[in-house]
């Protein structure tokens, strides 16, 4: 099959690529930055640099696809970039994807959609409450973006697929509130948590699956999917990470009701892909012991960035 991943230089876009690649099919790639041009990932990929933006080349990149798999998103806080630059371009591949017959459009969203946790575990047709998220502005678009897609599915019959995840990891994980307990650990300071808080991380393996099973069931056009692999609490990931680290920092779990500290670490984001597992049969690989002996080594590999960066200061 012949696929197009938009987004595909990110993290999550060169891991897809590869498995793609891995199981056959022929893929092409629109991204502004290409950054695997010098070392190329096969000769099965097809590269287009550039931007969504430009209506042309997104309509040569589409053209004599059969699937597009969208992942492109400039995670800017900037309205001009969400409404002005992503949603500009994510209307350009809809109407291209519309006009060239393609037989599928996966669409990977984000668990920031639903705003903020009402229950748990969140599912699909938990309310999207955008104005209370962290970043409402961010959710608004991806919400936004996700409103196009079913319109574009119901008014021109374009086979769209939804998908939701919380933060996918590979051989290595990143995000800014992970290194920062990091660093506090390689420097022995306190590291304060808040008491059961935590998240649905997903495996990019896990995730490419979920993309295979959705490109191979027609049943799955017009539906929107929670992903995961494992939950877990952020005590037991900075327990994790004082035994990779040797570190004497002491470990503080905070009762929600008092924690001061980023308000990101105090959500609890317990996401079901009960719908996934019946509609899809999707059984994440990653998951139990198995998800948390990936999930520690793509963390130690994080530790060893942020300790070559800290050596460097």
């Amino acid at each position: 099959m012949q696929i197009l991943v938009t987004g595909g230089a990110g993290d999550v876009g060169r891991y897809l690529v590869q498995d793609l690649c891995y199981h056959g099919h022929q893929v092409r790639v629109l991204d502004r930055a290409l950054s695997f041009l010098d070392n190329p990932v096969s000769s099965q990929v097809n590269l287009f640099g550039g931007d969504l933006a430009d209506k042309e080349l997104v309509t040569r990149a589409v053209d004599g696809a059969e699937a597009v798999i969208h992942l492109a998103w400039s995670f800017s806080d900037d309205p001009l970039d969400i409404f002005g630059g992503d949603l500009v371009g994510h209307i350009n591949l809809l109407t291209a994807s519309a006009k060239a017959g393609i037989s599928h459009f996966i669409y990977t969203s984000t668990a920031t959609v639903y705003g903020r946790a009402t229950s748990r575990p969140v599912l699909e047709d938990h309310p999207c409450l955008v104005g209370e998220a962290r970043k409402p502005l961010y959710a608004l678009g991806k919400f936004a973006a996700e409103e196009l897609c079913r319109q574009y599915y119901r008014e021109q019959g374009l086979p769209v697929t939804i998908f939701r995840f919380w933060w996918a990891f590979g051989e290595e994980i990143g995000g800014r509130h992970l290194r920062n307990l990091i660093r506090a650990a390689l420097h022995d300071d306190p590291i304060q948590v808040p008491a059961a808080a935590g998240g649905t991380f997903v495996s990019m393996a896990d995730l490419a699956l979920a993309c295979r099973l959705a490109l191979s069931r027609p049943g799955a056009a017009g539906q929107t999917y929670n992903l995961g692999s494992l939950y877990l609490t952020w005590e037991e990931i900075a327990s994790r990470i004082i035994e990779l680290t040797g570190s004497g920092s002491k470990l503080q779990v905070v009762p929600p009701g008092e924690w001061k500290g980023p308000v990101f670490l105090n959500e609890v984001w317990e996401l079901s892909w009960d719908k996934a597992s019946r509609e899809l049969d999707y059984q994440p690989v990653f998951t139990g012991d198995q998800g948390r002996k990936a999930f520690v080594k793509a963390l130690a590999k994080c530790i060893n960035k942020v300790r070559a960066t800290e050596k460097k200061h």
